[in-house]
Formats: structure tokens, C-alpha cells, sequence
């Protein structure tokens, strides 16, 4: 069981469950899936190919190339193009990414305030946010010339349905983890 894993089952469900009024400790909210997204403005073989590697580094998982479902004269995109690539970590991988970025490379961002949450009416069990600077990422670090024009990514945090205030207890929890470190 990875180390925040444990953390997240053993005190941030504890935590839920006594604030929170549950029938049982199973009834606290958990995390679901973490979705990578990758978009890229210019349609070629060169772009894709850096996109999906950089993903497949990041995440170590292979990546799904997307497709557009729509023509759009304006941005030049015919139906069918490829227009970026998205991945979907569960279970250990997804506890493995989420430590990693918040141990190592939140805390790395250069005037780091925080991560503005950008909630959608529809789920209210989903947070996204977005990162610019990909080369905080030890794997991305090593090899800088090539990763040097990459897009932001994505990052969507599918929780359980649950009610705002339990969905910020479950992603704040993690401070507790940075405390010991001086972060």
C-alpha cells in the first residue's frame, strides 16, 4: 500500500467520518480517478508524438491519443485530427501521482499561492486545475532540450459525489503530510 494511500484510508477517512455525519466509515468520500490532459494547438506527427511521451514519462502509464469530433474552419482542425492525448491513472498509480505532485512538484513551482480550483455546475465531485511548468517533473528535469515547448496539462480530480465542504477536507488533507517536512 503506497505511503499516502495508507495516510488517505487511515486519517483523512477518520477525519471525514467524524465531521461529517456517515452511517459508516465507508460511506466517506474517496478519491475515484486522476484524468491527465494534454491539448496542442499545432496538428502534426512531431507534436503529438512529444506530447504523448512527455505524458507517458510524467505518469508512467501509456497515454490515448484524442481525436476531434468536430471540423472548426477557424482553428484549421478538420473532423478526426488529432488535437492531444489524455490519460486516466486509479487505484496505486493514481495515489503514486498525486503524492509525487504534491510532495515534490507543487512545491517546486516558483511562487507557488496555491492551486485555483475551477469547479463545474454540472459535477460538483470534480476539481481541475492546470500546470505550466512541466519541467518541475524530476523525468522532464533530466532531459531539458527536449521538453522545453510543451502545453500545460490538465489535471482532473474525480472524487465521489459528495458536498463541497468534504470534498475540501479530502484534498486538503495532504497538508498534513507536507507539515512534517517544513513545506
Amino acid at each position: 500500500m503506497h505511503n499516502y494511500q495508507f495516510h488517505s484510508v487511515n486519517l483523512i477517512q477518520y477525519d471525514l467520518s467524524s465531521q461529517f455525519t456517515h452511517k459508516s466509515f465507508y460511506h466517506s468520500p474517496k478519491f475515484e480517478k486522476i484524468t491527465l490532459n494534454f491539448g496542442i494547438k499545432e496538428i502534426n506527427f512531431k507534436a503529438l508524438v512529444l506530447v504523448m511521451s512527455t505524458l507517458e514519462a510524467i505518469a508512467s502509464q501509456k497515454p490515448i491519443p484524442t481525436k476531434s469530433t468536430k471540423s472548426n474552419i477557424f482553428l484549421k482542425i478538420r473532423k478526426g485530427a488529432p488535437v492531444g492525448c489524455k490519460l486516466t491513472l486509479r487505484k496505486s498509480n493514481m495515489f503514486t501521482f498525486f503524492s509525487k505532485l504534491v510532495l515534490l512538484i507543487l512545491p517546486k513551482i516558483k511562487l507557488f499561492e496555491g492551486v485555483s480550483v475551477k469547479r463545474k455546475i454540472q459535477q460538483e465531485n470534480s476539481f481541475s486545475f492546470s500546470l505550466y511548468d512541466l519541467l518541475t517533473f524530476p523525468e522532464l528535469e533530466i532531459q531539458y532540450e527536449l521538453f522545453q515547448n510543451i502545453p500545460k496539462l490538465d489535471i482532473s480530480i474525480l472524487t465521489q459525489k459528495i458536498r463541497f465542504q468534504e470534498s475540501q477536507v479530502l484534498l486538503t488533507g495532504s497538508r498534513i503530510i507536507l507539515q512534517p517536512l517544513g513545506i
